[in-house]
């Protein structure tokens, strides 16, 4: 299961949108928590896709995102990293959790939890 976390989190690190969508399933779902505007359920790839890409639309290079950890399970991966985003003087630095489930060696879900949501919210809102 790590292998196929590795690929995704090497993939959206280079940039790679299409290595990344293909560790996903069809039918993968990502829960994002907050108030902010990308906020809430993302099903399918081409809506995480489109997260992704308002991600870097709402920042001068897009989220980095550092693995710190990986924490391997039977069906779940947690994934311990730290999302860092820029947007002109305002700075996202995020300690967070991505849990993830797979089905048949690819991702199905993916919920992030973060370490202090008002942060990330205030970022991701504009403000």
């Amino acid at each position: 299961m790590q292998t196929t976390v590795h690929r995704l989190y090497a993939a959206l690190a280079a940039g790679d949108v299409p290595a990344a969508a293909a560790v996903l399933r069809p039918d993968a779902v990502l829960h994002v928590p907050g108030t902010h505007p990308l906020a809430g359920e993302h099903a399918g790839i081409p809506a995480i896709l489109e997260f992704l890409s308002a991600t870097r639309a709402r920042s001068d290079a897009g989220e980095r995102i550092d693995v710190l950890d990986v924490l391997d399970g039977r069906d779940h991966v947690a994934v311990y990293c730290r999302v860092r985003a820029e947007r002109g003087p305002a700075t996202l630095d995020n300690p967070t959790v991505h849990l993830l489930r797979l089905e048949d060696d690819r991702v199905a879900e993916i919920w992030f939890h973060n370490r202090e949501q008002a942060p990330v919210d205030a970022f991701w809102s504009g403000r």
